[in-house]
């Protein structure tokens, strides 16, 4: 084999780990909110979907560990670092429903099922209430 054939070789593998590495790289890297960030006090709660000006997009929550609630306190606790998480993914708003089920030895447990949504129309709004904030 040639000089020039074992040249041409490595140049070509250096080729393929490179786009490798940009592949891998590319992969991995965090996903950019399509939405601007909001503040706690401007993500708006909604407890049914008709509530929910259209048009609106739904935003991915990142996810999150579940979370029991045994006291009011934690429930608002719970309630500011959910309402956190859906701002900084871009959310302005989330829907949240509810689902309550009696166990057969009398104790209530309940389920929150939450979408983030942004609505485009909120906007001002959310915006208003975070500068509020400052």
């Amino acid at each position: 084999m040639s000089v020039m054939s074992l040249s041409v070789r490595a140049v070509a593998g250096a080729v393929l780990l490179s786009a490798a590495a940009t592949v891998i790289q590319a992969q991995s890297a965090p996903v950019k909110p399509a939405h601007p960030a909001v503040c706690v006090a401007g993500v708006r709660v909604y407890n049914a979907k008709a509530d929910v000006s259209v048009p609106h997009d739904t935003v991915a929550l990142p996810p999150g560990p579940p979370i029991r609630v045994t006291s009011p306190e934690e429930a608002e606790a719970a309630d500011l670092d959910l309402r956190a998480r859906a701002g900084a993914a871009g959310a302005n708003g989330v829907l949240m429903t509810t689902e309550t089920v009696e166990e057969s030895d009398g104790q209530v447990r309940m389920a929150r099922n939450v979408t983030p949504v942004f609505v485009p129309a909120d906007s001002a709004r959310a915006a208003a209430a975070c500068k509020a904030g400052l």
